[in-house]
């Protein structure tokens, strides 16, 4: 019997956590003797409160753990506030004992900030990516939706959690078992573990042309490249940079370069409202020739500098209906409320 316990600290996700207890718990059902059983613990106060504020009450709390094969951290909204120095002492005692050690969403950082996580391949929802991956350099992040690799596994949350979780049961009990798993919980979407996240701006459930969502996946992950820029990503999508430019002034009413800048600011941005970096620091990771011409566009796109935009609250809302990367910034990190996010 393969046997997992879920460490939740407070606003975890519930979607991530009942996919993946409830494909074990098929699974079980469908196997002549089960084979997986789980648990939930804590590592602060048995009544742990999910980021909908429906609770779950662990049985017991991380220091009095025994009897596990796989330990997933689940954490989801400001998870800078449940730091544990014990926790992290536990994570890296069971690292060395063999254990296998996973997270969903930005539990994650939890595992990264232990060090257990180092030279090892991970996944974090793509809102915190960009962050993480400056935080954590020793850490092979990627945009999948989930990764599983000996003694370390990750999920973006959400759906991705039960992606991981078909993964585990395909390669325990075989690709039939979780298909049929699958099929019982009506899940039509299954992805494998190289599948890559859709942002809002690749997504492919709007209308822009596939064209579009790709050179907006180019740009995404060319952040800091300050050579070749529109012409090199043009070639790639095997387009003209003017038939490019046409395409995205239809899309989005401004070309292609100034859509890459409000991609590279929005980037920006999140590591100021985010992380202590300096700004010159900032400047150079996306992308930008100059600090000077960071600073220029930075207020010419938000309004204040980057040292104003650190300090304040911000609580200017947006529309979610609109589609461009200024738009797209994580809630918390726009200051909307500290307390609420996607």
């Amino acid at each position: 019997m393969r046997k997992f316990a879920f460490l939740l600290h407070p606003s975890f996700q519930m979607l991530g956590v009942v996919n993946a207890t409830e494909a074990m718990r098929v699974a079980n059902s469908v196997c002549e003797t089960p084979h997986f059983r789980w648990s939930f613990v804590h590592d602060s106060a048995p009544d742990v409160p999910s980021s909908s504020g429906v609770p779950i009450r662990a049985e017991t709390s991380l220091s009095e753990l025994e009897d596990f094969d796989t330990l997933i951290v689940c954490s989801s909204f400001r998870h800078k506030d449940y730091v544990n120095a014990g926790t992290a002492s536990l994570l890296r005692r069971f690292a060395r004992f063999g254990k296998t050690l996973g997270s969903f969403e930005s539990g994650i950082y939890h595992l990264a900030d232990a060090g257990v996580m180092n030279g090892h391949r991970a996944t974090a929802h793509f809102n915190n990516l960009p962050l993480f991956e400056q935080l954590f350099p020793e850490v092979n992040f990627c945009r999948s939706v989930f990764t599983c690799e000996r003694g370390r596994m990750t999920a973006a949350g959400g759906t991705a959690c039960l992606d991981l979780m078909l993964h585990v049961i395909k390669q325990d009990l075989g690709p039939m078992v979780a298909t049929r798993v699958a099929s019982l919980i009506n899940y039509s979407g299954r992805q494998r573990a190289d599948a890559l996240q859709d942002s809002l701006l690749t997504a492919s459930r709007h209308d822009h042309q596939p064209a579009v969502r790709e050179a907006c996946r180019l740009m995404e992950v060319n952040i800091g490249a300050t050579a070749g820029g529109i012409e090199e990503i043009a070639r790639r999508v095997d387009i003209s940079r003017r038939h490019l430019d046409r395409m995205f002034r239809e899309a989005f009413g401004c070309t292609a370069a100034d859509y890459f800048r409000q991609i590279r600011l929005a980037r920006a941005r999140k590591l100021v409202k985010s992380t202590g970096l300096e700004f010159g620091a900032i400047s150079e990771l996306c992308g930008f020739a100059s600090y000077s011409h960071f600073l220029i566009r930075y207020r010419a796109q938000f309004g204040l500098s980057p040292s104003q935009d650190r300090q304040s609250p911000n609580l200017t809302a947006y529309d979610p209906s609109r589609i461009r990367p200024s738009d797209d910034l994580h809630p918390f990190q726009q200051g909307i409320d500290v307390k609420r996010m996607i």
